[in-house]
């Protein structure tokens, strides 16, 4: 799983004149059963200027052994820096499907990381009960596990009667007191937790007992960003943690984009900072006023893009309005607008629900929401 310090650990990289092979592709489980990833890999080096490939030779030939000894071992999708010169090699296993993309510069390649670190939500998981707690992150499909706190001296329930009720309520008070004490941990490793990793939301999962005397204690900025809950037990292995707390996420980031959607429709409507439809989209990408973008999920929209300055257009042009040069007829559109975004470091959200998906082509294809 990387994180933002990997990409600026990256972007320090100083390869001098030697060039940096930047690789992301697609090797989900359908690429892998007739090993088309291989086939796609070879023509994106096929694709490469001849000038550049002779200086890599070395690294598309490791890159390759790589892809076809390391299969089992992947994911979605693998990224990969080479530049053997200056002993580079870079590896990050994605559980989720990237465009595939060869770029052989002195620098790596890192925008698509960037984008993803921009364009999708860390995920805390905090599983607790009376003794016990265990820290997790989720991001892109994945989920880790960071910690466990574990008070061995928080004593169990001891029944008493008779004679020994006031001496039975003296030991639940006794027991009140290390729960307590055990919570307070939790909580202060856990804001730690959150603000080193930057994340923003949490889900939260245990007995609804111990729940219970958590939300009683947790502050007001870590209540905040609870978007969820569900049920564990204290041992389950993380990869049904990660299967239990999908679906929460997943109801989550819907109305999330529910509401994305409904809130860039009443702005455009109101002229507040955002508008509706690909030119406009289009025009304030030019001149790099866009905040977010909000695109539908495999939609095609025809367009016309300069071959000199890259001006684009939903509209059938010959000739560009911007340089007089010749305009290109392209099948989808919104390829570019996305490329336009990334490049000018605005935030791409894409709708795949159907609903909000086909409210978003009925009101223009494309909105964005304006810097002020």
């Amino acid at each position: 799983m990387f994180e933002k310090a990997d990409v600026v650990q990256l972007e320090k990289f100083n390869g001098g004149d030697s060039l940096v092979v930047s690789l992301f592709l697609n090797v989900s489980p359908q690429e892998r059963k007739r090993s088309t990833y291989l086939s796609k890999f070879k023509n994106l080096v096929k694709s490469q200027p001849e000038d550049k490939m002779s200086l890599v030779k070395e690294d598309i030939e490791k890159i390759e052994k790589f892809l076809q000894s390391e299969r089992e071992s992947f994911k979605k999708s693998i990224v990969l820096y080479s530049c053997t010169k200056k002993d580079l090699w870079q590896r990050y296993d994605l559980n989720m499907e990237l465009n595939d993309l060869m770029v052989i510069d002195k620098t790596p390649y890192t925008s698509p990381l960037v984008d993803l670190l921009d364009n999708y939500q860390k995920y805390g998981v905090l599983l607790v009960d009376k003794r016990t707690a265990r820290v997790f992150l989720v991001f892109l499909g994945d989920i880790e596990e960071y910690g466990i706190i574990h008070h061995e001296d928080v004593p169990g329930k001891h029944k008493k009667g008779g004679w020994f009720a006031l001496a039975e309520k003296r030991y639940e008070r006794h027991i009140e007191h290390h729960v307590k004490m055990h919570l307070k941990d939790v909580i202060d490793k856990l804001d730690d937790f959150l603000k080193i990793k930057e994340i923003k939301k949490l889900i939260v999962t245990g007995p609804d007992e111990a729940i219970h005397e958590l939300m009683k204690m947790l502050p007001e900025n870590i209540k905040g960003k609870i978007v969820g809950r569900a049920f564990m037990e204290k041992y389950a292995s993380t990869e049904d943690i990660l299967e239990r707390i999908m679906p929460v996420i997943q109801e989550y980031e819907q109305m999330k984009k529910s509401k994305t959607l409904e809130e860039l429709i009443t702005r455009s409507r109101k002229n507040d900072n955002a508008v509706l439809g690909v030119d406009d989209v289009i025009k304030y990408l030019r001149n790099r006023r866009v905040m977010k973008v909000v695109i539908p999920k495999d939609f095609e929209l025809e367009g016309s893009v300069c071959e000199g300055c890259g001006f684009s257009s939903s509209q059938k042009l010959e000739k560009c309005i911007e340089c007089g040069a010749s305009m290109v007829r392209v099948n989808n559109l919104l390829e570019r607008v996305t490329e336009m975004a990334i490049e000018s470091g605005a935030i791409v959200e894409v709708l795949k629900e159907d609903k909000d998906r086909n409210l978003l082509i009925e009101n223009g294809v494309v909105g964005a929401f304006l810097k002020f």
